[in-house]
């Protein structure tokens, strides 16, 4: 497997090759279609389900509407101002004391981080339950919401 140590946003991540990435997304969603849920860290205790929209960039902020559940690599500040129209966050990375830790709690709302390749593996649309208290994400796969 090869790595790359690659120096982003004062972070310092560890991206495997194209060919691993997709391994492992696919490995995890076999596991997912096998009725597993993908695991993380547990952040701030609840659980929620909505559709979710994937934030990778600064614009991507302006998709968030009422009941969405946004996924992303991290938590940056620019979040804070969309959050209390979030049902659950979830991110690839983070600790205990990381933002999206402290704007779960201050909005009430389930979190879970730690999910190496999230943004990969869920996509605009899907609807997935945020399980804050257990440290899980499930894709609800045919599923329907009316938002």
């Amino acid at each position: 497997m090869e790595t790359k140590l690659v120096q982003h946003d004062q972070f310092s991540e560890e991206y495997i090759s194209d060919l691993e990435g997709r391994r492992s997304r696919a490995n995890v969603l076999a596991r997912y279609l096998n009725g597993k849920a993908i695991h993380g860290a547990a952040a701030a205790s609840g659980v929620a389900m909505g559709r979710a929209v994937v934030i990778k960039k600064d614009e991507d902020i302006l998709k968030v509407k009422d009941g969405m559940v946004i996924v992303s690599r991290t938590a940056s500040p620019k979040l804070a101002i969309i959050l209390s129209k979030a049902n659950a966050i979830a991110t690839e990375n983070g600790g205990q004391a990381s933002n999206a830790v402290e704007f779960a709690r201050i909005y009430g709302i389930p979190a879970v981080i730690g999910i190496s390749g999230l943004t990969e593996i869920i996509r605009d649309g899907d609807i997935i339950r945020v399980d804050g208290t257990q440290g899980t994400i499930e894709i609800k796969e045919g599923m329907t919401l009316n938002n």
